[in-house]
């Protein structure tokens, strides 16, 4: 069996279920839980994400996808769902703020694209 995450970043486990692989699932997640759950994610992301991007760097995104990088990818994931969940913490201080674009209507049709955001345009 692999590794949920590669060596060296074991103590994010407990967060691993803020590894989701669509932007909409991530954005998701974020709205589905209390501002406690996702400011100790926000918190332990912080602390671990200059040394995640560093280790990411070595691999390409086409290699993150293969089954060989699965604990990679999530590791990748859940450095995009810190990104997400930053506007929980700094701007909002709610994971299901007011005034916003509901959730529910948000559909990023780049989701659907084999690895997408690779760089390549039509």
């Amino acid at each position: 069996m692999s590794a949920k995450l590669p060596k060296g970043f074991e103590d994010l486990v407990p967060f691993i279920d803020w590894a989701q692989p669509t932007e909409l699932r991530r954005n998701e997640k974020r709205w589905s839980v209390t501002l406690e759950e996702s400011r100790a994610f926000y918190d332990s992301m912080l602390n671990h994400g200059p040394a995640a991007l560093e280790y990411l760097d070595r691999f390409s995104l086409a290699e993150l996808e293969t089954p060989e990088r699965a604990a990679e990818k999530r590791l990748l994931d859940m450095c995009l769902a810190l990104a997400e969940v930053s506007s929980t913490i700094e701007m909002y201080e709610d994971p299901q703020p007011k005034y916003v674009f509901p959730i529910q209507r948000f559909v990023p049709t780049h989701d659907a694209w084999p690895l997408a955001g690779m760089g390549e345009t039509v």
